[in-house]
């Protein structure tokens, strides 16, 4: 079910005066107006005063001001710099990097606890890349709960055997459990944006250096695959990569010959191409 429009949460977002700050195009921004978005990330984090929160994107701190009552360690990473004077009279006290979080090197990121948090309402056009920085990269992260685009969340959750499994589905799947959350319509966001929002929650592997490096050489071979997904992948293979027998790591794993990508399991697609050493 989609949600739809509440009141607004706070006049900066509706108002006319000297308070009001518009929405950047370039930056992608819907501010959020939907009181029920914060509360249900607020919810899906279940932070605590142990907890060390990252929120991305903060804008006027709709929800910024909810996770502050969580006594947790807060830093906040900020893109537009027209929202100083906000942020910093409603959470003087929080830390702030000022800048493209895309942009930051690791050098340039706060110390992360070992029960870190991290969340946001993100721009539809960076969310994978933050979500693959994380996931891929690190700071390893106890959860994450961002706002995204309805499509980008589902295919971030998506199974086999479903219309929405792709790249990103088996990419999602190889470091972390994913799940969906709410989806909000357009009118819960000023300016709306002509698509729907949903909160995707992931749960982030603990994986060794080992299982890391197996998932990053996997990934290789299974974009290629997706660029064609509905073709069926064992000719694929033949083709591109005919140096292994293939069709023999087919029938170990029990994957049909006809099998196209969006068929084959992340397992599956981990054992194909990155086989565990004995």
């Amino acid at each position: 079910m989609i949600s739809g429009r509440t009141t607004p949460m706070n006049r900066v977002h509706q108002g006319t005066g000297s308070d009001f700050i518009r929405a950047k195009k370039s930056l992608g921004q819907n501010f959020c107006c939907d009181q029920r978005i914060p509360d249900e990330i607020v919810r899906r984090l279940a932070a605590t005063a142990q907890h060390q929160i990252w929120e991305i994107g903060p804008g006027q701190g709709a929800l910024t001001g909810k996770l502050a009552k969580t006594g947790a360690r807060m830093h906040l990473f900020e893109i537009d710099e027209r929202m100083r004077p906000v942020l910093g009279q409603k959470f003087a006290s929080l830390e702030i990097t000022w800048g493209d979080f895309l942009e930051l090197s690791d050098e340039k990121l706060p110390p992360a606890g070992e029960h870190l948090l991290v969340c946001g309402n993100l721009p539809y056009y960076c969310g994978t890349p933050i979500i693959r920085r994380f996931l891929e990269n690190g700071p390893q992260a106890e959860r994450i709960v961002f706002l995204l685009q309805e499509e980008v969340a589902k295919k971030a959750a998506a199974v086999c055997n479903t219309s929405d499994y792709s790249y990103l589905s088996v990419h999602t799947a190889f470091f972390a459990q994913a799940s969906i959350g709410s989806t909000f319509g357009p009118g819960s966001f000023v300016p709306p944006p002509k698509i729907n929002s949903t909160i995707l929650q992931l749960e982030p592997l603990l994986l060794t250096p080992v299982d890391r490096e197996r998932r990053h050489q996997a990934l290789k071979f299974i974009s290629l695959l997706f660029q064609q997904r509905r073709k069926m992948a064992l000719p694929l293979l033949k083709k591109r990569f005919g140096e292994t027998d293939w069709q023999e790591r087919f029938d170990q794993l029990g994957i049909d010959h006809k099998a196209r990508p969006e068929n084959i399991s992340p397992n599956n697609f981990l054992a194909l191409f990155a086989p565990a050493k004995t």
